[in-house]
């Protein structure tokens, strides 16, 4: 029998006699990866089932292991297993710490009934304009770089003249596809509505700002492109940046991921109603924590020499950026003199802020109206 598996340590193969025994399975990856103590999944991944103890003495065949691809979970904390390659083995070598280190704040959701943990997936182009392709290139198992899912655009406007006009992309095809292969333009509706036709895919995103205020009205904050599809991944938005959300097998309690993230899972069958429910989830505690950033209350500045532009919002630093080519935005915070330390007065509420801003937040966020000066000592 013959079986392909993927570990921390990269992907490979055994190749064992027809009357192996999962014993048999074990101790080849163990020779391969270089790994001791580990548990296997496999199966489809709405129904995997687990390889363990139980199950030693069992022909690997006739658990229908021929042929599938193996996943290996370590027992031991991901900064305690081998980093070595397996021996044989093909991929990219995992050499990045455990997750779990880069930030206590990271914001993840148990997802027990799983075996797992449902997080955000942090891009290494963190805020910057192709974060959109970035994100979603890296949902797909191919990790399509972000410059090459521009060009592939460019292409498919090109070939589909007849559902991408003049009227539907705001400009001429040729002006488009020009236009989208410049790394400094920003993604939006469009795009993503390009990349689940070429792709063939349903693409889920969440709007991590107004999150708070639509589950209180019990409206799902929540918008599809692509029908019909069989396959989706999920993003969420905070404004100014695209994150995937990816799914990774822990242990217990499953509020600490325990695999690289390279392993993450990042598609899920269309039928899935349960991934778009702890998203739900996962966006309402990213929220909580503040992780958006509200486009329409900022005050913009143009930083280009000579260019004396001042807007409100994203919206219209966009249409800024298009007409003139100016990316170098940022933001004009509020004065040195909104430096009022507040306090809110609602009964249990601890909040403290400074500046009219930071209440403006809270208020949005709460309903809380009432709020008392803190004076200087």
């Amino acid at each position: 029998m013959k079986a392909r598996f993927k570990g921390p340590s990269g992907t490979g193969t055994i190749e064992l006699a027809d009357d192996a025994t999962v014993q048999a399975v074990f101790d080849g990856i163990k020779a391969k990866a270089s790994i001791n103590h580990f548990t296997i999944k496999y199966g489809p991944p709405m129904a995997m089932k687990t390889l363990d103890l139980s199950s030693m003495d069992r022909p690997a065949k006739s658990l229908g292991l021929h042929g599938e691809t193996l996943t290996i979970v370590p027992d031991e904390p991901r900064g305690a297993s081998s980093t070595l390659s397996p021996v044989g083995a093909t991929g990219t070598t995992a050499s990045s710490g455990a997750r779990s280190g880069e930030n206590p704040g990271d914001i993840s959701v148990r997802w027990p009934q799983r075996e797992g943990t449902l997080c955000k997936s942090l891009t290494l182009e963190k805020y910057v304009v192709g974060c959109l392709f970035t994100a979603f290139g890296g949902a797909l198992p191919q990790q399509i770089p972000a410059q090459q899912l521009r060009r592939m655009m460019a292409d498919y406007i090109s070939e589909h003249p007849e559902i991408y006009s003049e009227a539907v992309l705001g400009c001429s095809p040729a002006e488009y596809g020009r236009s989208i292969q410049d790394p400094d333009r920003w993604g939006g509706g469009i795009e993503l509505s390009i990349l689940s036709s070429i792709f063939d895919i349903q693409i889920c995103t969440y709007d991590v700002q107004s999150t708070f205020q639509l589950t209180i009205s019990k409206t799902q904050n929540l918008i599809n492109f692509g029908e019909m599809k069989r396959d989706r991944c999920v993003l969420v938005y905070s404004g100014i940046h695209y994150d995937r959300v990816a799914f990774s097998y822990s242990d217990f309690p499953h509020d600490v991921t325990s695999l690289p993230p390279d392993m993450d899972r990042t598609l899920w069958p269309t039928d899935d109603a349960e991934i778009l429910h702890k998203t739900q989830q996962l966006v309402q505690k990213l929220h909580a924590a503040h992780y958006y950033t509200d486009t329409e209350g900022l005050v913009l500045k143009c930083d280009v020499p000579g260019c004396d532009w001042v807007g409100s919002g994203q919206l219209e630093g966009r249409r800024h950026a298009e007409l003139t080519g100016h990316i170098e935005l940022s933001e004009i915070t509020d004065s040195e003199g909104d430096s009022v330390l507040r306090r809110c007065d609602a009964p249990r509420c601890d909040f403290i802020g400074q500046g009219d801003r930071a209440v403006r937040r809270h208020r949005d966020d709460t309903g809380h109206e009432r709020y008392s000066v803190i004076p200087d000592c």
